[in-house]
């Protein structure tokens, strides 16, 4: 398959660029270029990868034709976020743009401009949301923002199901041991870690998607 990872850089996005480039073409991009540095070089098959220094919100189409030079794509997981940790009398307008462009701007620009592709493969597309992004979910002091910005993905997610001829589903994670992880929890310890989530997310997009669309599947252990 060919797959397309945003903010493959750390975590989650990270471990799935490793793993599924051992069997399919993978293109991973992230703004952070010493890590897709090292991404490189942890890579078993080098060829089978091909990533970009860009930002998902600002990339163009002249950008992913140079890119993603693939007969289409398979599979596109919008995998970048950005969190912002405080309470709520102290967010301003600039968290609500930075946190808004990246998880939602930057999916809804990534499939406009890979739409052709996966249509040429009736591909899928994977957000990456989260649990606290779902209805009747626990909710956490100084994250209102963050949650609602993932709740704003699960509805785009939905109404993109209805729209378009993919499928489009939101895994809606809870605690992995990531950065984003320590900055919304300080101190928490979860009990998983970010290969094993990428081991759950490469068996649903090869298995349990197939029966899947426009859903909003809960993926977590614990509280947070």
């Amino acid at each position: 398959m060919n797959i397309v990872i945003t903010g493959c850089s750390k975590g989650i996005g990270f471990e799935l660029a490793k793993k599924l480039s051992l069997n399919h073409k993978v293109y991973g991009i992230s703004r952070d270029e010493k890590q897709l540095k090292l991404l490189k070089k942890e890579v078993s098959y080098k060829d089978n990868i091909k990533l970009l220094v860009g930002d998902v919100t600002k990339i163009t189409k002249i950008d992913i034709d140079n890119w993603v030079t693939c007969n289409g794509v398979d599979v596109l997981i919008n995998n970048a976020g950005y969190l912002v940790n405080k309470p709520f009398t102290e967010i301003n307008h600039s968290d609500f743009l930075k946190t808004m462009d990246v998880n939602m701007w930057g999916v809804i620009n990534m499939t406009k401009l890979l739409l052709d592709q996966l249509n040429l493969k009736a591909g899928q597309i994977i957000n990456i949301g989260s649990i606290g992004g779902v209805n009747y979910s626990s909710k956490y002091s100084g994250l209102s923002l963050y949650s609602s910005s993932k709740g704003a993905l699960t509805i785009l997610s939905e109404c993109l199901a209805e729209e378009l001829d993919i499928k489009v589903n939101v895994l809606a994670l809870g605690a992995v041991q990531t950065e984003m992880l320590s900055k919304a929890f300080p101190g928490y310890n979860a009990e998983v870690k970010p290969s094993e989530m990428a081991d759950y997310i490469i068996d649903f997009i090869e298995n349990g998607s197939k029966m899947l669309n426009g859903q909003i599947i809960k993926v977590t252990k614990s509280n947070p």
